[in-house]
Parts: C-alpha cells; sequence; structure tokens
C-alpha cells in the first residue's frame, strides 16, 4: 500500500513532500488515465458518426468494402447449442465468474471466458449475407445472468433477461461478504437468436469463396490437381497403351477432358447465387460492429459512452496538471 493519503494530491504543499516513488505512481496512473479517456472518447465518437453517416445497403446490391447492412438474424443449416443454457442459438458468448473472499475484500474472478466462432447469416429483403463474428464488437438482445455452486451451472436456466439472484442464499452471498455454504459461481450469457434484428458493420465481399469469378485455367488446374490425388484411377481411364505411364498425348487426352469439365462446372456456378460475406475490415481502425439494437439506440450508446470518457478526461488530466504544477512550479 502508498503510505501517502489520496487527500494529501490536493493540498499543493503536500504535493511537494510526497516521496519520489510514490508522486511517480500518482502521476503516471493520471498520465495513463488522460491517455486511455481521451483515446476511448475518440473511439466511441468515431463509432456514432460512422452509424450515423453510413447509408444501408441492401444486400443484393450493396457494394464491395466497408459497407452497413440491416436486417434480421436467419437460420442457415442446424442452429448451434449454447454451452451454458444448451439453448439453440445462432451466436453465442458466456463468462463464468467466482466469488472471492479475503480477509475484508471480496470480488468477482473471471474463471472461463468463450465465444463461438461459427459464422450466421443475416437476411433483408434482397438477400441472406454470412457473417464471420471473429473481431466483432458484438452486442446480442439476449442476455442472461444466474447463480450457482458449481462451475458449469446444472439444471434449468432463467429465460429472463434481468439479472436472477437465485434465492436466499446468493443475497445471502452478496450482502455478507461471501459467507456462503460452498463455492459461488456467476454465469453470464449472451445469445443471437433466429429472428433477432441485426445491425452490421464491417467488410462486404460479394462471391466470398471465389469460385464464380476463377479463370479457366484456375479451374483447369484444380480439377487436374483432383484427378492426380487419385492417380491410379487416372490411369486406367487414360493409359491407353497400358504401361502404367501417361505420355505426351495421353495428358493431352487428359487436359481435354479437364476443359470439358471446367466449362461443365462454371455453367453450374454460373446459375448458383452470389455468395455474400461480412467479415472484419481489411484495414486497421475501421470497426467492426454487429448489435441486436436498432441504430438510432446504438448511436445513442456510443455518443454517451463519449460523455463518460470526456468526463473520465477532463479529471485526470486536470489531476495530472496539477500534479506536475504542485510539484515543480
Amino acid at each position: 500500500m502508498l503510505s501517502t493519503d489520496i487527500a494529501e494530491l490536493f493540498c499543493s504543499e503536500c504535493v511537494h513532500n510526497i516521496p519520489s516513488w510514490d508522486f511517480s505512481i500518482f502521476l503516471g496512473l493520471a498520465v495513463i488515465g488522460t491517455v486511455f479517456t481521451l483515446r476511448r472518447y475518440f473511439r466511441q465518437l468515431k463509432r456514432a458518426r460512422l452509424i450515423e453517416d453510413m447509408p444501408t445497403s441492401r444486400i443484393r446490391s450493396a457494394s464491395q468494402g466497408y459497407s452497413e447492412l440491416i436486417g434480421v438474424a436467419e437460420l442457415q443449416g442446424n442452429p448451434q447449442l449454447a454451452p451454458l443454457s444448451s439453448t439453440l442459438c445462432l451466436w453465442w458468448r458466456y463468462t463464468i465468474e467466482k466469488y472471492q473472499s479475503t480477509g475484508k475484500s471480496s470480488h468477482w474472478v473471471t474463471v472461463e471466458k468463450r465465444a463461438s466462432s461459427l459464422p450466421f447469416h443475416l437476411k433483408d429483403t434482397t438477400g441472406i449475407c454470412q457473417i464471420d463474428p471473429e473481431g466483432a464488437e458484438i452486442s446480442c438482445l439476449h442476455q442472461r445472468k444466474w447463480y450457482g455452486s458449481t462451475k458449469r451451472p446444472i439444471g434449468a436456466q432463467p429465460k429472463s433477461k434481468k439479472t436472477k439472484r437465485g434465492g436466499f442464499l446468493s443475497r445471502a452471498n452478496i450482502s455478507m461478504g461471501g459467507l456462503t455454504f460452498g463455492r459461488r459461481y456467476r454465469y453470464s450469457e449472451y445469445l443471437i437468436m433466429e429472428g433477432d434484428p441485426l445491425y452490421a458493420l464491417g467488410h462486404f465481399e460479394s462471391d466470398a469463396t471465389g469460385k464464380r469469378t476463377l479463370h479457366p485455367k484456375q479451374l483447369i488446374g484444380d480439377i487436374l490437381s483432383e484427378w492426380k490425388q487419385d492417380f491410379p484411377k487416372l490411369l486406367e481411364e487414360f493409359d491407353a497403351d497400358g504401361n502404367g505411364e501417361l505420355d505426351i498425348d495421353e495428358w493431352k487426352a487428359v487436359r481435354k477432358v479437364a476443359i470439358k469439365e471446367a466449362k461443365k462446372r462454371q455453367t453450374e456456378q454460373a446459375g448458383e447465387p452470389v455468395e455474400h460475406l461480412l467479415s472484419q475490415p481489411v484495414h486497421d481502425g475501421l470497426p467492426f460492429i454487429i448489435s441486436s439494437t436498432e441504430q438510432d439506440q446504438l448511436s445513442k450508446r456510443f455518443r454517451r459512452q463519449t460523455i463518460y470518457y470526456a468526463i473520465g478526461f477532463l479529471v485526470a488530466g486536470s489531476l495530472s496538471s496539477w500534479l506536475i504544477t504542485s510539484r515543480f512550479f
């Protein structure tokens, strides 16, 4: 513990008498707080402005690159199973915390935290877009928080979005500084479910697989590579003289058939719907946001956070200036 009382920081004469080591720590914390809150202020302000100014695109006609999409969560294939509550969903994130009490200090410590990395889909009136959640800032409509005595929850989970404390013993755990029978755990779960409204801001790309835009030579090369993996079958079909090798003329025959197969695949792929993907922006500094919150509410949330960080910047910056001025001037 620092020997200097916090109140002494507001006494100009006392600042002069603070030991150099303690002063350095106080000043360092104040400067770090100033820089941190200033960076967060601009970060959240940038997000608010992007959400307000970025035009909403339709999936079918969205331009390639940084785009904004609005739609609903769409189930494609099989749903996922949330690890804690076993709820069917499209995406999940959870945190498990343990309540620890040491003397007069009691606090929650995170013991496990995971998030789904599997893609899900957004649908609007013009099409469907796959969303890769890797690297995204995700806020969900469905949020659950409950308590238990084991690291993994047992039994039925609450269906309400509101936090439920689980009875008298849970309240005693909080109010009596960790006095419980056995260990106490807090579980938090965040879900995206089918039909949830979705706002997404990220890098949009059509034909994400690249199959539709493959050059014919690339497609022929891929086909030949596939066939070479089963070389005995290739010999069986094209080794006309039966010598166990493919000579120049026989390779020409292989290539001729590969060209026909490439044209066939291109025709089939041309009739398939275009695949779309929204993922993390390729340029650093551009946010990747996915939210079940309405666009206006999401913007207001970021604006509100800028106010908090602005206040934090003023407090930390003023304290830094006060410490420097009182100590050296």
